[in-house]
């Protein structure tokens, strides 16, 4: 089939996941991208992929973070039109959609790749069962009846041996001030559907603070920096407090899991 010179044809098998990877990652490297799509099935091709999103920028539906240093490679967003697109195609948030007054701002992209990071390490290891990210926390609360008791960062459900367990993800880079962490620590106590909370850090200033503000919280916690975790994912040694022993985070999971069904085929 022949299209019109300078049309822009939709491809919903290919270019849809795309944008919504786009959007629900708010910020994404281009390398950290492909591998999204590529563990996930939708693209094989190197090739095509860099056709794909040359001509997704052109046409304006996601467009390139200037003056981003250090990610290794562009860092790209979802722009109006492209929201507006997944709209079409039925793929709507009620928190970042085509009308909303301010798109995701660029303080946040390193963030939001080292995010991207730990998904796709639980991913390329064949540990990841879902993720839902911040963006479709923050829409699933606004809407649900049950909602989370805040908007982690992630929700993840990762794969032990044949059945799944939940956890939610808090990435810190940076230090709040106590009022943050006094609101986070009541928000906390109040979670029924999360059975364990790990909390990444950016270092180990970052990581000792935050063990020292939720420490008397009656929550599971895990703490370690995000790098750590990215190395080791479940057979990471986490801390649960001060004074605590330091413990295997898949064993930690285990204690604490509210599990799944048993799979009816294994992964993997």
């Amino acid at each position: 089939m022949r299209y019109a010179k300078d049309s822009f044809v939709v491809n919903p098998e290919r270019d849809i996941p795309l944008l919504r990877q786009v959007r629900n990652s708010k910020f994404v490297s281009h390398a950290q991208l492909f591998e999204h799509l590529h563990l996930s099935g939708f693209e094989r091709s190197r090739k095509s992929f860099n056709w794909r999103i040359k001509r997704l920028i052109d046409s304006g539906h996601i467009a390139i973070c200037a003056g981003i240093f250090g990610a290794g490679s562009a860092v790209y967003r979802i722009t109006r039109d492209g929201l507006t697109l997944l709209e079409y195609h039925g793929q709507f948030t009620a928190v970042l959609h085509s009308n909303t007054q301010h798109l995701p701002n660029t303080s946040q992209v390193f963030h939001a790749l080292e995010l991207n990071n730990i998904q796709l390490a639980l991913a390329r290891n064949n540990l990841l069962a879902g993720w839902q990210s911040e963006l479709e926390i923050a829409s699933f609360n606004t809407i649900s009846r049950t909602p989370y008791c805040k908007d982690y960062d992630a929700v993840v459900d990762v794969w032990i041996d044949d059945a799944q367990a939940r956890f939610a993800v808090e990435y810190e880079r940076t230090l709040k001030g106590a009022q943050h962490y006094q609101r986070i620590r009541s928000a906390l106590e109040t979670e029924t559907q999360i059975p364990l909370i790990l909390y990444l850090s950016s270092g180990p200033e970052v990581l000792v603070h935050l063990v020292h503000e939720f420490e008397e919280i009656n929550r599971p916690l895990a703490f370690c920096s995000a790098t750590t975790f990215a190395e080791g994912l479940l057979k990471t040694t986490v801390i649960t407090g001060q004074g605590q022993p330091a413990v295997c985070f898949r064993s930690l999971l285990e204690q604490h899991a509210t599990w799944s069904l048993k799979a009816q085929v294994l992964h993997g």
